[in-house]
């Protein structure tokens, strides 16, 4: 976003003609900032072996998703719906991951069906659902056991998840010693 004389622009775009073809309100996403956001991630975890995610829940805008899966984007996704938009949008499954507290039978059931790459399990319960749906079908989940670390971040008590009584995660009492 820049000013072009008097006029607000985004990409070069008039947001003022943008408004009065459009009408208000108007969402404005640039192309040209989320592209380059996702390349200075790439180029910060070039040396080491990763995948960049985009949490799908933040904006799920088909057009932005797109982008995102062209670019080669994964996709962090916390609902059927939110998969169902990620593969519409090009994400291949191999590139999701279901994370998220409350899946449902059937969300393991269409993530599985779509075999997307990868599970955050929230419990050793939903472990176990996950792996019972996945041999009922004779496959696999590659899963990963969120741990909460019973850590203080000091931050909002709405949003703070690290400590023992959020609902998020194993307690880190019952992970295995490394």
């Amino acid at each position: 976003f820049a000013r072009a004389g008097s006029e607000l622009v985004c990409d070069g775009v008039s947001l003022e003609a943008a408004a009065a073809e459009h009408g208000t309100p108007l969402y404005v996403y640039s192309r040209a900032a989320i592209e380059a956001a996702y390349a200075a991630y790439a180029r910060a975890f070039a040396a080491v072996p990763h995948r960049i995610c985009y949490a799908v829940k933040a904006n799920g805008n088909g057009a932005i998703l797109r982008l995102l899966a062209g670019l080669g984007a994964g996709a962090d996704i916390v609902s059927g719906g939110e998969l169902v938009a990620a593969l519409r949008a090009g994400f291949p499954p191999e590139r999701i991951v279901f994370a998220g507290v409350g899946k449902t039978d059937a969300e393991i059931a269409l993530g599985l069906e779509h075999g997307i790459g990868e599970w955050n399990a929230e419990s050793e319960d939903e472990i176990g659902r996950l792996a019972a749906a996945a041999a009922a079908r004779g496959t696999r989940a590659r899963v990963s056991l969120r741990v909460n670390p019973d850590i203080d971040a000091r931050s909002h008590p709405y949003i703070s998840t690290g400590l023992r009584e959020a609902k998020f995660g194993v307690d880190i009492a019952a992970a295995a010693p490394i």
